[in-house]
């Protein structure tokens, strides 16, 4: 070391020495004598370097961190969509948001120098762009306290040049509340009368309900109240409302409201002619910590069971995005989601919904405070409403050639299946049976009864190029079958993907729907399976793919105190005795990542260690373990592996 010391402090004498006489000349003189300074101690300097090397290979332990490296752009460019629908999607339209599309384009105005002309200018752009994407309308939000501004949008619609479908929707949580208005003079503070609202109200729309592309239904021109829970005596309300349009020959009108909860439905359902979704995406908020947490999932989730609701009353179905520009609170939005939800929504609308009543409405055109909205942003581009299009006019999401052929010839999957309740054994084979490619089928099963009633299923149901069932021992739950059938057969494969006959005995319905959730995202159809091989043959270093947490088991993990410490750190000792087993002096990173139910798709190179290393003694009896046992660390150690070996993964979501 103290040789080191005095080469190192010769050297830098020496270049000081020079670097302080003239000019530029010398910065060469110096740069030639480091030169020659690293030239003649090379041996010294490589010495140094390895025993640093070791030195910090010995003290430290190496982290794994399994952040997804995979970088795959969302975004997208505008697409025309020249096709035609027989549902008319409304999207809602906040005129209170339009100077922010204006400063874009007038970056130096105040709001005051806006000219009329910019606003007609905009909204020509809007409804251009929304025709070309399958929109019917605008649902407008209407405001008595800034009726100005929204007259000048409403009179650019009906101009013979844009002439753009719309109905109003009546802010009336503005009017009744907010009272320190700037142009307050429209309004009587103690308003008392329903006749005195209705007078102001009616006075302010009745020329466009009246134009001939205000939209109806039912040959009605339709008015939604956006809150009607606030409006006292509503019953009585809506009767006068009815009565004033009479009076102001605007005949009979269809009377909309909002439902934000179940309850409120029920409350207003005999008022009003329909009603249609405005769940708040506060309804899929979860507080840990006073930290929000909210998913996308749910509100897909919901919409399956409004489907599933009463159809005595019409309801109209509201699609809602929540992009992330501007709130951090949603977690899973991505296009595809979107799309998945519309394609849901259009289904129900499809079967329930006759003629010139299929309404879809689309929450939101332009709401930027709340994030919510159709058009173009830094983060998609067009994707939001390009996906709302292709579920519109169903056409696929991806629409994309898959990359199969080099896999046409031999077989290179494997699919392992650990069958405990043989009774799913029909489950199993219908989902395997969508693989367009030879596949090998691999079952294990835990008596000789369950492999008879197994066996004679297969035998005359399955399209595997070849299968083999094993009875295992029942312990390990379906990780040690796993590792015990596929050990010597393993390196023979390309892929492999691993299910199994779950069920969660302590809740029968949660553990039905979260098994079916993921063999749909891994084997539900043809065109979910090809992508995923794809994928893999398109992108050589992606490794895993496997379904996103199902969302029931989101909301469960959600309500425990501890979410660290139920998940990740009972299992941290095995989790670590793997790894280390593969790499000595290797440990796991901060972040916990893995496929929750542990079944998945993935490439042999990026895990193969698991089926190397002997961990079988480790595997305890069965005696309905929740946690602390080597199967629910290796449940957790896949994408460890898969970080080590060079690989990243990619979470899916393929509900539909």
């Amino acid at each position: 070391m103290m040789l080191i010391k005095n080469i190192f402090l010769k050297n830098y004498q020496y270049i000081n020495y020079i670097g302080d006489n003239e000019t530029n000349y010398h910065y060469i003189i110096i740069f030639n004598n480091y030169y020659y300074i690293i030239k003649y101690n090379i041996f010294i300097f490589i010495l140094f370097f390895l025993f640093f090397i070791k030195f910090i290979y010995i003290n430290t332990k190496i982290n794994i961190e399994i952040n997804n490296n995979i970088k795959i752009s969302l975004f997208e460019n505008n697409i025309n969509f020249t096709y035609f629908s027989d549902i008319y999607s409304i999207a809602f339209y906040y005129p209170k948001y339009i100077y922010y599309d204006i400063k874009k384009y007038k970056h130096n105005q105040n709001k005051t120098n806006y000219l009329e002309k910019d606003i007609q200018n905009l909204i020509k752009k809007d409804v251009e762009l929304a025709k070309n994407h399958g929109i019917y309308g605008f649902g407008i939000f209407y405001d008595l306290n800034n009726y100005e501004e929204i007259n000048i949008i409403l009179d650019t619609l009906t101009n013979n040049n844009t002439y753009f479908p719309f109905l109003l929707i009546w802010e009336n949580d503005i009017f009744f509340n907010d009272f320190n208005c700037p142009k307050q003079n429209i309004l009587i503070k103690d308003i008392k009368y329903n006749n005195d609202i209705l007078d102001i109200l009616i006075k302010k729309i009745k020329k466009y309900l009246k134009c001939n592309i205000y939209i109806k239904i039912n040959d009605k021109p339709v008015i939604s109240i956006n809150y009607p829970s606030i409006i006292p005596n509503i019953n009585t309300f809506l009767l006068d409302l009815r009565k004033k349009a009479f009076e102001n020959k605007i005949g009979n009108i269809f009377i909309l409201f909002p439902f934000r909860n179940l309850n409120t439905l029920r409350e207003y359902i005999k008022l009003f002619d329909a009603a249609y979704d405005m769940t708040e995406i506060n309804e899929f908020e979860f507080k840990k910590n006073d930290i929000k947490k909210i998913y996308y999932s749910g509100i897909i989730y919901k919409n399956i069971i409004l489907n599933k609701f009463n159809k005595n009353f019409s309801i109209y179905r509201t699609s809602v995005l929540e992009i992330n520009n501007y709130s951090n609170k949603i977690k899973d939005y991505t296009p595809e989601k979107f799309y998945i939800l519309n394609k849901l929504l259009i289904e129900s609308i499809n079967k329930n919904l006759k003629g010139r009543n299929k309404f879809l409405f689309i929450n939101s055109w332009n709401n930027y405070k709340e994030g919510k909205y159709l058009k173009p942003d830094k983060m998609y581009g067009y994707a939001s409403i390009n996906s709302f299009s292709k579920a519109l006019f169903n056409i696929s999401f991806n629409n994309k050639n898959y990359n199969l052929n080099n896999l046409n010839n031999t077989c290179k999957i494997a699919i392992q299946a650990h069958i405990f309740y043989e009774d799913l054994i029909n489950e199993i084979i219908n989902k395997t049976n969508n693989i367009p490619l030879k596949f090998d089928l691999y079952i294990t099963t835990i008596s000789k009864e369950k492999k008879y009633i197994i066996e004679e299923y297969v035998k005359n149901n399955s399209n595997a190029n070849k299968y083999e069932i094993k009875i295992v021992h029942n312990m390990g739950r379906d990780v040690l079958p796993l590792i015990i059938q596929l050990k010597n057969k393993i390196k023979k494969y390309k892929y492999f993907c691993h299910i199994h006959t779950k069920k969660s005995s302590h809740d029968i319905i949660l553990g039905n729907n979260w098994r079916n959730y993921l063999y749909k995202n891994l084997l539900g159809s043809k065109e979910v399976i090809s992508e995923i091989i794809s994928d893999f043959e398109n992108y050589e270093k992606l490794g895993f793919i496997f379904p996103e947490v199902y969302y029931e088991i989101i909301k469960k993990i959600d309500n425990y105190d501890n979410i660290d410490f139920f998940l990740h750190r009972p299992n941290i000792y095995y989790m670590n005795l793997i790894l280390n087993k593969i790499l000595p002096k290797i440990n796991i990173g901060n972040k916990l990542i893995f496929p929750s139910g542990n079944m998945f798709w993935a490439k042999i190179n990026a895990v193969y260690q698991i089926f190397k290393i002997n961990l079988i003694h480790l595997f305890p009896k069965e005696l309905n373990q929740k946690n602390k046992t080597i199967m629910h660390a290796i449940e957790r150690i896949w994408i460890y592996l898969v970080k080590l070996n060079g690989y990243y993964y990619k979470v899916i979501f393929n509900y539909y």
